[in-house]
């Protein structure tokens, strides 16, 4: 796929996806097995594919997010939250309270698996009720729990690749985040 380009005052940023599987109708991979991959060189660039993901959004959508501490998945979702109109500075990690709301175009519940112990926890702050009702669900953490995300998810797996640098492994698990998938590499 073609790198997209976008001016930031002199600065061009270049998000470039990298496939790993064919783009034919994909088998549903297990999340071990991505079926893209992004090099995030800063901050700009995290904040370009966020950017990306809000135009693409055809909400219900649930993002699962995964990496260690500081891998920039609160970036993310800060970046995320901006881009579907939302202020940027409401964004914390729900670690303490589980879960946040922040409202923009389209509604967004942004959930902490962290602190966690089991699965009954996740169930019990209604997660399931949000996963078919028209927004976006994103989980930090989400790994702990597979057994608690929809059957259709977009796996971004974040790791620091040097400095500011990240490198995001995507994979969807359903047709809905495929097509969200697809709409990112169309740029």
């Amino acid at each position: 796929a073609r790198p997209s380009r976008k001016r930031k005052g002199t600065q061009v940023i270049e998000l470039a996806f990298l496939p790993l599987v064919a783009m034919a109708p994909p088998q549903f991979q297990p999340a071990d097995q991505p079926w893209a991959t992004l090099e995030l060189a800063d901050l700009p660039a995290t904040a370009q594919l966020a950017t990306r993901l809000a135009n693409c959004l055809r909400p219900p959508m649930t993002l699962a997010l995964v990496g260690t501490l500081g891998a920039g998945k609160t970036q993310l979702v800060r970046f995320l939250a901006e881009a579907l109109g939302a202020p940027p500075e409401s964004v914390t990690s729900p670690t303490y309270v589980l879960h946040q709301r922040y409202a923009g175009r389209s509604p967004m519940d942004h959930f902490d698996f962290y602190r966690l112990d089991a699965p009954a926890q996740v169930w019990d702050l209604g997660i399931d009720e949000l996963y078919e009702r028209p927004g976006l669900v994103v989980i930090e953490w989400a790994d702990k729990f597979p057994e608690c995300l929809p059957d259709d998810h977009l796996q971004i797996h974040l790791e620091t690749s040097s400095g500011t640098a990240r490198t995001a492994r995507l994979t969807p698990t359903g047709p809905r985040a495929t097509q969200l998938l697809q709409c990112l590499q169309s740029g």
